[in-house]
């Protein structure tokens, strides 16, 4: 594996770790997690191009996400009752955490209560501390994307102790970690499935493709499944893995210098991966100016300029989620707690209503990120 040597500082990556599909970076995930899980994985043979069909039939989601449901109970209003839920955003200038914040503000006044909403700034510190100033104001429920869970774990027990709840996403990262004790909730955005759908679209459309990827150089266990994942799965489908390289930060700047990175070491790739929409756009652009227009550009994220990139041709395909609802569904599982409502509520749900957008459906999407 090939990594672009980072130069980034520590503004630039705590925006990265908010700009990248708006999910908390669970430090809870050891090396040995990632090592465990790695070595479970299945070994399967590169496929031949004309037994792909049959193996893409017989490749089932049986991934950590599976077994799990796909929303927590929507709640019926309680008449009268009011509710005041704390949103500490990481970072107000990310458009994915913006519509969080959106979504948090629309389901909780819909439900007759109202929110008290802060801007961490980038600033693991500062998200420390928006958390303490929210517990301060009594808030009935906290619902969070995680800059760094652990830093939070003090607050969690404070948070217990008065009675506060606390719904968080992607924390732990992977479905297959133990539940973090302290949030009373939590849900995954489906990073697995993602993988799982993106390698299956190239398996349909190209049996046995070599592909590469471009991840992300933060050490940080949530971007490196990302992309760990499309390989898991790429191997399961009989696709042929080449290489990978990490950009330095998540901008199509940084996209196109890994890509040109890549594109010169290997001149037969028929596909390329990529951790984020920022990356795919830059790396379309390096696969052009390369010289290498033939080659399928696979983003993730469902970004306004990598789904506009997708209707043009430049992007073969991205992975589209809603941003709004990964949040609607935290207030949720907040309302039901503060009203007694479905005492039976799972502790753990993903996100439902992902999908593969190619420029045959890249008009469908009614709500795109930024």
């Amino acid at each position: 594996m090939h990594r672009i040597a980072p130069d980034w500082a520590k503004r630039a990556f705590a925006l990265l770790i908010a700009a990248v599909a708006a999910v908390a970076l669970a430090a809870c995930g050891s090396s040995d997690d990632d090592a465990a899980a790695t070595a479970a994985a299945p070994a399967t043979p590169a496929a031949g191009g004309g037994d792909g069909a049959a193996r893409v039939a017989d490749v089932v989601y049986d991934g950590p996400e599976a077994d799990l449901p796909t929303s927590f109970p929507e709640p019926e209003i309680r008449a009268g009752f009011r509710f005041t839920i704390g949103f500490p955003n990481p970072s107000t200038a990310v458009p994915s955490l913006v519509a969080q914040e959106e979504a948090v503000r629309d389901e909780v006044a819909r439900l007759g209560g109202r929110v008290i909403a802060t801007d961490a700034q980038f600033s693991v510190q500062k998200q420390v501390s928006d958390v303490e100033q929210l517990l301060a104001q009594r808030v009935d429920a906290i619902v969070l994307s995680a800059l760094d869970p652990n830093s939070l774990t003090p607050l969690l027990d404070k948070a217990r102790a008065q009675g506060t709840l606390v719904f968080v996403n992607d924390v732990p990262y992977r479905a297959d970690l133990p539940f973090q004790e302290g949030f009373a909730g939590e849900i995954f955005s489906g990073t697995d499935k993602s993988a799982y759908d993106r390698a299956k679209l190239l398996a349909e459309t190209q049996p046995g493709a070599t592909y590469a990827l471009i991840g992300l150089g933060i050490p940080a266990p949530m971007l490196d499944y990302k992309v760990r994942q499309v390989r898991y799965w790429g191997d399961r489908f009989g696709l042929r893995y080449v290489d990978r390289v990490d950009a330095r930060v998540d901008t199509p700047e940084a996209g196109a210098e890994a890509g040109t990175a890549l594109f010169a070491k290997h001149r037969d790739l028929d596909a390329v991966f990529t951790a984020t929409d920022s990356l795919s756009v830059g790396v379309s652009t390096a696969a052009r100016t390369s010289g290498q227009d033939a080659v399928k550009i696979i983003g993730n994220g469902g970004y306004r300029p990598a789904l506009e990139g997708v209707k043009r041709g430049d992007l073969f395909a991205t992975y589209w989620s809603s941003p709004h609802e990964l949040h609607r569904q935290l207030v949720w599982a907040a309302y039901n707690a503060l009203t007694g409502q479905h005492a039976d509520q799972p502790r753990q749900v993903v996100l439902s209503g992902g999908r593969v957008i190619t420029r045959a459906n890249a008009d469908s999407i009614e709500d795109p990120v930024g």
